[in-house]
């Protein structure tokens, strides 16, 4: 790829926003602080059900967050409540998240690398704070080894925000890592779990026991997370031609293996310094027929972290190491393949909060990153990011906020791709109180997403089943000629919240150019899937969500609903000034769920029903529709609490769920080309948990 020139040009909205600028303008709360409505519902000492809690700062909190940039917190308690196991589990409640069941997808569904938000790509995940990232071409990440054990809450950040480089990406999910006891040496949870799920020649077996324990000695607070899991699976992929129809059962065995130390040391009331580590390893050996599949993603963290908190003031310093290792090994008698990559990313941050008074606050930072990729078939990728940014917010009235943020971004690469450019992004985000429950918020930005690593490697990764290199199950790679996402977005969402409940409205648009799809194209006799820039696409829709929550009666009974419609609308035109709508964008999701606790008999128990559509989508440069299949899934928890801290949970998963369609059919005359099921599999998973 050629070089490109630094770029300083600022379009007319940029211009705008930042002609509204003041270094005395406050800003978002730094990631590990948390701010909840005041109105939410509090939690009895003997109540175990808790609601979503939404932005919006409390009058009697520490720190209260005045940023007009929405976020919506999840709590451990809500997560233990409503029997979650992971956590895709716990969002899968919010409102914009696209996420397969297991087993469901072309290529069997996954954990948090298979997320979308908005019909787009996979929103940016943060641990305390640090960013975390997959496989070097796409594998798990350890967010999928994390249990709510681990975790004291998670924050979502739906909207633009310079402060967490959510600004291009739109979604950011923080992970907060639960804090020990301020009484207690030695506490925790020990958990074990075995599910089986059979029927004809469908089989799933799942095998999983953690352990969670922290502490704390004076000044030290430290912890450990350790888990294992084993999955072995037997499907039955169903492929039909107009000439044939084949059955091909495949065998996969997966096991996972996470331990994660933390240790905190505080120097007096104002500083501390933290280290996390983070060891994780995954293995999936498969194979169908004549073919065998064997894959092996492990990788090392370490974070460390000086932190300084006085009153509303606060400061950050991030120091990040880790290695990654994929490989990949297909082999069967007309095909072998091996490959092998490697990651070594560092990283330094800073990042900084000023409160001048109750209404005024100001957040900067910075962002220094440096990576290296090795691949023994493709050239070494190095690359560098820096990055600055500053936002802050002035809440002029008692019901109004406003928050302006901006972030320049640098960004090299040399080795397999020979890259420079640089960016400026600038965020407008307004929050208007109509009064105690009714509010407003907008917001305006303009950014840049620059193409993942793994989307630049042209490794080829061979797909699996009968039907492998088809057009309905195409191999992957990437494209090295890439150029970055240009994305002008605007969000509005209305609320109305109460201590019982509430309803949040939020219609979004955004403008893409050069907008990054996974086309799939022929090569040397097989089909392959890889993303290129097409020349513009226009992204909309609106997002309902809702709850209640019925607060413990006198008689013990709690109950909460919840349920959301997220309808999304993916317009893409290409260099012909074609348009169509992209093949992959479901045109809305919906789910609903129950949750009752009865505390006498400390039972409780929940219900999730997540739907998709049926829809069809014509494919780029190819004369076939795809039409994927209406689905439907349930997924039942009961939990029973006993004395001595014991407990065990009953969870099904993927009840009453449809199998996972896909047909393609031409577009002259509508006969059938090609089409392929892979079948679901309901399962039950029994958990025995002992709290120490």
């Amino acid at each position: 790829m050629k070089r490109i020139q630094p770029r300083w040009k600022l379009s007319a909205l940029s211009c705008a926003l930042f002609a509204f600028m003041s270094p005395t303008w406050a800003a978002d709360s730094t990631a590990d602080t948390t701010t909840t409505d005041s109105s939410a519902p509090q939690i009895d000492p003997v109540q175990t059900l808790a609601t979503l809690k939404f932005e919006a700062a409390p009058a009697q909190a520490k720190d209260p967050d005045i940023s007009a940039v929405a976020k919506t917190i999840v709590t451990r308690e809500e997560m233990l409540q409503f029997g979650d196991q992971s956590v895709n589990d716990a969002l899968r409640r919010a409102a914009g998240f696209q996420m397969p069941a297991p087993g469901q997808g072309p290529r069997g569904g996954g954990g948090a690398s298979a997320m979308r938000f908005r019909g787009g790509g996979a929103p940016i995940f943060l641990i305390n704070g640090e960013p975390v990232q997959g496989g070097p071409r796409g594998g798990m990440s350890v967010v999928d080894s994390i249990t709510p054990d681990m975790i004291e809450r998670i924050e979502i950040t739906k909207q633009p925000s310079v402060a967490q480089a959510s600004v291009a990406s739109s979604a950011v999910i923080n992970i907060i890592l639960k804090q020990p006891w301020d009484d207690a040496r030695i506490s925790g949870t020990i958990r074990a779990g075995y599910g089986l799920a059979k029927s004809d020649q469908k089989e799933e077996q799942r095998k999983n026991i953690s352990v969670q324990a922290e502490g704390r000695d004076n000044a030290w607070l430290y912890s450990i997370s350790a888990n294992q899991m084993w999955n072995g699976t037997t499907s039955i992929t169903q492929t039909q031609t107009s000439n044939e129809t084949r059955e091909q059962k495949r065998v996969t065995e997966r096991k996972s293996q996470m331990l994660a130390p933390r240790v905190e040391y505080e120097l007096d009331d104002q500083q501390k310094l933290v280290a996390e580590l983070f060891y994780r390893n995954n293995e999936s050996d498969g194979s169908r027929g004549d073919q065998t599949q064997n894959d092996k993603n492990d990788s090392i963290r370490l974070n460390t972290r000086y932190e300084r908190k006085d009153k509303g003031n606060s400061d950050k310093i991030r120091l990040s190491v880790e290695q990654q290792n994929e490989t990949e090994s297909t082999r069967s008698p007309l095909f072998s393949s091996y490959t092998d990559e490697t990651v070594n990313e560092y990283g330094a941050a800073y990042d900084g909060v000023r409160k001048f008074d109750e209404n005024r606050q100001l957040k900067f930072g910075t962002d220094l990153r440096s990576s290296e990729l090795e691949s023994n078939i493709a050239d070494t990728l190095d690359e560098q990011r820096y990055a600055l940014y500053t936002e802050g917010s002035w809440k002029f009235t008692d019901r109004q906020t406003l928050t302006l943020g901006a972030r320049q971004e640098w960004i090299n690469r040399s080795g397999l791709v020979d890259y420079s450019d640089q960016h400026f992004s600038p965020v407008l985000a307004h929050r208007f109180d109509f009064d105690d429950h009714w509010s407003l918020q907008t917001n305006i930005s303009q950014a840049f997403r620059s193409p993942k690593t793994d989307q630049l490697l042209p490794t080829v990764s061979v797909s699996t089943d009968s039907d492998a290199g088809s057009l309905n199950n195409p191999d992957r790679g990437g494209n090295p000629n890439l150029r970055p996402e240009k994305i002008t977005a605007f969000e509005s969402t209305l609320g109305y919240n109460t201590p019982a409940g509430g309803v949040n409205i939020t219609a979004y648009q955004r403008e893409i150019d050069d907008y990054i799809e996974k086309v799939i194209r022929q090569e040397n006799g097989r089909f392959v899937e890889r993303p290129i820039n097409q020349d513009n696409a226009t992204t909309y829709g609106v997002e309902v969500a809702a709850r209640y929550a019925l607060k413990q009666t006198e008689n013990g009974h709690s109950l909460m609903l919840n349920g959301q419609l997220s309808t999304v609308r993916a317009k893409i035109e290409d260099a012909n000034h074609q348009e169509r709508l992209a093949s992959d964008v479901a045109p809305y999701t919906a789910s609903a769920g129950l949750s009752y606790n009865y505390q006498p008999w400390r039972i409780s128990s929940s219900i999730n029903l997540n739907y998709v559509p049926e829809f069809t989508r014509a494919l780029d440069n190819q004369p076939y529709d795809r039409t994927s299949n209406e689905r439907v899934n349930m997924d039942i928890s009961v939990t029973k609490r006993f004395d001595d801290g014991w407990a065990t949970t009953l969870s099904a998963r993927n009840i009453l769920s449809t199998d996972y369609k896909e047909r393609l059919n031409s577009q002259s005359d509508g006969s059938l080309y090609e089409s392929r099921v892979n079948q679901a599999i309901p399962s039950v998973l029994l958990s025995v948990e002992k709290k120490f």
